[in-house]
């Protein structure tokens, strides 16, 4: 794994979660990755699969994507306990193909090429629970910056709030609910680095098992910017308000 290793972005101890209650502490490494780290990619992904409740939630990846990402650079982000990846983040830039997700928030043509998507972030069962995507997310967030883009885009499951947190707290809004790769539902999120939502008072909660009620309250221009856990499901918070532009 040291010959995958880049540019250090920080370090320290996090918690290790095993079966039982004891709980550890391994120090761990947050560095931006090159190809050599492709086949441990390869392979936490195929791990983190495995462990899904429902295969929609995680849209997996082939080697020559990954890849051909790996050559962009600054667009792989890994953490490392000892030798071995235990989490990664990636982004990609869409340019203005059809996989561009800014279509679907309605940004304008001219608008598309500035759009880069923060693609996935997986992390080991036994790291969840000291915010390792959020931090991911946060440093890509600061690359994208850094590189001129002005939007930010993802998706994520309705069947994943873990991920949907860690995503809403890096300051993303859901923009749109809509089926997306093979059917699957898939929230839009969204962020305008130069404009920052903006909410009004007015918010409801609402089911995230709801999906037609989401839709609905899309449609109105209603954007949601938080969630709350239940027992066995998530309310979603949506507001008015948002960005009155685009440039």
């Amino acid at each position: 794994m040291k010959d995958a290793m880049g540019h250090l972005i920080e370090a320290g101890s996090i918690k290790v979660y095993r079966v039982s209650p004891q709980q550890e502490f391994a120090g761990y490494e947050m560095r931006f990755l090159d190809e050599c780290a492709l086949q441990e990619i390869l392979d936490l992904q195929d791990l983190i699969a495995q462990g899904l409740p429902s295969p929609e939630i995680f849209r997996l990846h082939d080697e020559d994507y990954f890849r051909s990402l790996l050559e962009s650079e600054r667009s792989f982000i890994g953490v490392i306990v000892g030798e071995h990846l235990i989490a990664y983040s990636l982004i990609f830039i869409p340019g203005e193909g059809e996989e561009n997700l800014g279509r679907d928030v309605g940004l304008p043509e001219d608008e598309l090429k500035s759009v880069a998507h923060l693609q996935a972030a997986v992390v080991h069962h036994a790291y969840r629970g000291n915010g390792l995507q959020r931090r991911m997310g946060a440093a890509h967030l600061r690359v994208i910056e850094e590189k001129g883009f002005k939007h930010v885009l993802c998706t994520v499951s309705p069947k994943n709030p873990f991920s949907l947190r860690n995503i809403l707290s890096n300051g993303l809004v859901i923009r749109g609910l809509k089926p997306k790769f093979e059917g699957a539902w898939r929230y839009i999120m969204y962020k305008n680095l130069r404009h920052p939502v903006i909410f009004q008072h007015e918010t409801v909660s609402i089911m995230g098992s709801n999906i037609e009620g989401q839709v609905d309250l899309l449609s109105r221009g209603y954007q949601g910017f938080n969630i709350k856990p239940l027992s066995a499901d998530f309310e979603v918070c949506y507001g008015l308000g948002g960005i009155s532009r685009f440039e």
